[in-house]
């Protein structure tokens, strides 16, 4: 028994080891340092998995709980980016503005339909007219051809969509200005933005993709039929984390070139949209900012947003200045691509 649990005490302090490298993850620039980055990805697993040590622990040796417990302490500010513990409700307030971001896929989920399209169509703009008096929506990952679907069925009087397929913003209110920030890689991964006037207000919308890591696919494959003892499982993994080191450099150049942009925006800035990365990142640092992510400041339960294989990803946010109280955040787990929608209610401080 003894061997026993001296096995279990370096494993916890090794995972101790990792889950505070997962810390340094947002003061660490990919570019220079990027293995921390793919750490941070395991956080929710890191911190699981210090849990169940501590849990282990008040069975046997009480005091080597502290081991677990003191790095969850350290790193208790990075939980509220995964799992939110605000109460559910909120008093309407005159002015307030909701948000809607949801990468779409490009509406594959109707398009791939094989006999029922007509059928897939109609339950996905069923569920998405719950969401038509929503101020603005902002969808990545959208196309001509689904543009024009979507306006046919939702009707938005303006539209704000500079390319062929890409970030999109729909607004109940007249656009004044607009622009759009490129990716140095793809039109896709870009971020577009507008100014808009809401009962005297001017307040500038941005709506951004960052780079995707384009390990879903492979990702996947290596879930569900990875073998530990099998060559090409470690290929596909070696393939992944290639890919993410890569991406996550190109996602910050991008970044800095957006957050240029937000400092000297003359409004109050709304910002959603699909980060390909997770919280406990340099990139979400890198955009937030001092501003507010609505999920840590309203969310409830799990905050997971990809709907993929991949468990437990948080990479789709709604961010807003400081002038801004937020009132409400949904994440609403439909099956219609594989991100979820995430909504927003915000609405002026007096």
């Amino acid at each position: 028994m003894k061997k026993i649990l001296k096995l279990v005490v370096y494993l916890n302090i090794l995972w101790v080891v990792v889950t505070l490298l997962a810390y340094l993850s947002p003061y660490s620039n990919p570019k220079n340092l990027w293995p921390l980055s793919v750490i941070a990805v395991f956080y929710p697993w890191l911190l699981l998995g210090n849990v169940l040590f501590i849990i282990f622990w008040l069975f046997n040796k009480l005091r080597f709980s502290l081991i677990s417990l003191i790095t969850i302490i350290v790193g208790i500010n990075y939980i509220q980016g995964f799992i939110g513990l605000n109460s559910t409700g909120y008093m309407s307030s005159p002015g307030q503005l909701e948000i809607l971001s949801y990468n779409t896929q490009n509406l594959n989920y109707i398009y791939r339909a094989v006999d029922n399209k007509d059928e897939r169509a109609q339950q996905f703009f069923s569920f998405m007219k719950d969401f038509e008096d929503v101020d603005f929506i902002c969808t990545q990952e959208l196309g001509i051809r689904s543009i024009e679907l979507w306006n046919k069925k939702l009707k938005y009087p303006y539209m704000f969509a500079p390319e062929e397929i890409g970030p999109v913003i729909f607004s109940k209110h007249p656009i004044q200005n607009k622009g759009q920030i490129h990716s140095s890689t793809s039109t896709i991964n870009s971020c577009i933005w507008v100014d808009v006037n809401v009962n005297g207000s001017n307040y500038r919308i941005y709506n951004l993709h960052m780079e995707s890591n384009k390990i879903t696919m492979t990702a996947e494959r290596v879930i569900k039929e990875g073998n530990i003892q099998n060559r090409e499982t470690w290929s596909g993994v070696k393939s992944i984390i290639q890919r993410y080191r890569d991406n996550a450099s190109v996602r910050i150049g991008h970044a800095e070139r957006i957050r240029a942009h937000m400092h000297e925006s003359p409004y109050p800035i709304i910002l959603a949209g699909d980060f390909n990365d997770v919280p406990l990142s340099y990139l979400y640092d890198l955009i937030k900012g001092d501003m507010q992510d609505s999920f840590v400041e309203k969310g409830r339960g799990l905050g997971t947003t990809f709907a993929g294989k991949i468990p437990a990803l948080r990479i789709d946010y709604i961010l807003v200045s400081d002038q801004f109280k937020v009132l409400e955040h949904q994440i609403l787990r439909e099956g219609f691509s594989d991100h979820y929608p995430v909504k927003a209610v915000v609405s002026l401080r007096e």
